[in-house]
Order: structure tokens, then C-alpha cells, then sequence
């Protein structure tokens, strides 16, 4: 009779802990799952071209997972993540010769001229800053026009060796190639 009363207390309180514990840590909000993947997918496509990406089935393979976070940002209309999507594909074509081809030198046009895109490969490592991609952003970008906040976002132009600023998956743009 102990024995049972043993077994019973054992298994309820395991219950009772497994319960809590699913409970409490294994719902998700995250929005914009595969609209992430698709973009980070592309900025790993395009980052070998431009020698950001050494290993790209291993940077898919990272934003594979880590786009389970979801977009920082609500994600915008399916149309807006395809058109991302295409800018960074043709900044990697563009940038398939030469990493340091010119965004004015690409053809056909990669996106419009903003500040901080000179490169075509500055497209793929901060693809927040190309209008078709703006989403990414909390706030849009800082055009500059007067009355016009800059959302939190300095004047200074990115570096090409700097995170990404808010990219689809938050600032590990770069850490895709380091996970190969």
C-alpha cells in the first residue's frame, strides 16, 4: 500500500511539474516567420558574392532557426517581402564579378540611391537601409527632408564591416558565416 501511495505522489508531481514547466516557456509570438527566413535566405545567397558569406548552407541553416524569432517589426504585406527580396538578389548578382561594384553601376538598377548604399554588397549587408526594404526598420529611414525625425538612427553613413541595424533578425546579420 506505501508503494502505491509512492508511485501516485511520484507521478503527480511529475505531472504537476511538466505542466508548469510546458506551461510557462513554450508559446511564441513571433510574427513574421518565413518572411524572415526568405529575406535572410537571400542575404545569405547574396552574402558569398560579396565575400560576407563563406558557408551559405550553413548561414541558412542559422536564420533557419533563429527566424523563429520572428521580424522585429510587423510584417508587412507579402508583396513588400518579395520586393526585399528582389534587391537583394540583384545587389548579389550585381556585386558576382566585383564586391566593390558601385549600386550606380549596376544593371539593371539595384534600388534607388539612399544614403549609406554606395556598394552593391551594402544592399545585402544592410538591405534596411534600400527603400523596398524599409519595413525592417521601427522607424524609415532618415531622408534627410527637414522636420523629420531620424527615428533613433545616427546621420552616420554604415561601415561595411558593422552589424547590420536592424535587419530581418536584429543585429546577427553576420554571424550566419561564423556559424559554418
Amino acid at each position: 500500500m506505501r508503494f502505491f501511495r509512492m508511485l501516485t505522489a511520484t507521478l503527480l508531481s511529475a505531472a504537476t511539474s511538466f505542466s508548469l514547466v510546458t506551461a510557462s516557456g513554450c508559446g511564441t509570438a513571433a510574427v513574421g516567420v518565413d518572411d524572415c527566413r526568405e529575406i535572410e535566405q537571400a542575404r545569405c545567397r547574396a552574402g558569398a558574392p560579396c565575400g560576407i558569406i563563406e558557408d551559405v548552407g550553413a548561414c541558412e541553416r542559422y536564420y533557419r532557426d533563429h527566424c523563429l524569432h520572428g521580424l522585429v517589426t510587423k510584417p508587412p504585406a507579402g508583396a513588400s517581402v518579395s520586393a526585399c527580396v528582389q534587391v537583394i538578389e540583384a545587389a548579389g548578382r550585381c556585386a558576382q564579378d566585383d564586391p566593390t561594384t558601385k549600386l550606380s553601376s549596376c544593371d539593371p538598377v539595384v534600388t534607388d540611391a539612399h544614403p549609406g548604399l554606395s556598394r552593391a554588397c551594402d544592399v545585402v549587408t544592410h538591405p534596411e537601409l534600400a527603400s523596398e526594404c524599409a519595413f525592417l526598420l521601427d522607424t524609415p529611414p532618415d531622408t534627410g527632408a527637414a522636420g523629420q525625425s531620424a527615428g533613433g538612427q545616427s546621420g552616420a553613413e554604415p561601415t561595411a564591416g558593422a552589424p547590420s541595424q536592424g535587419g530581418a533578425a536584429g543585429d546577427a546579420a553576420q554571424s550566419g558565416a561564423a556559424a559554418g
